[in-house]
């Protein structure tokens, strides 16, 4: 790797690559069955516990069932 390949690297369109990312992104999880997608929230859970054993806290719970409860009241209005 030269100074040539490094400004060749700075000067790529980002931009171009993060829209590139996002489209692929979108369609693999459109792609994902059921079982995949719990596979993938488990493996992100169980990371997460690895970096904070604690987690999630109690206020964290709290507002995570603050936030369900919202979402259920919506849907009960929704039908």
């Amino acid at each position: 790797m030269d100074e040539d390949d490094l400004r060749r690297f700075a000067a790529r369109d980002w931009r171009l690559i993060e829209r590139a990312k996002e489209r692929y992104w979108i369609e693999r999880k459109n792609g994902l069955s059921p079982a995949e997608a719990l596979a993938i929230a488990e493996s992100l859970r169980l990371h997460v516990r690895s970096l904070r054993p604690d987690w999630p806290s109690a206020a964290e719970r709290m507002a995570e069932t603050e936030g369900h409860a919202r979402v259920s009241a919506s849907l009960r209005l929704a039908r």
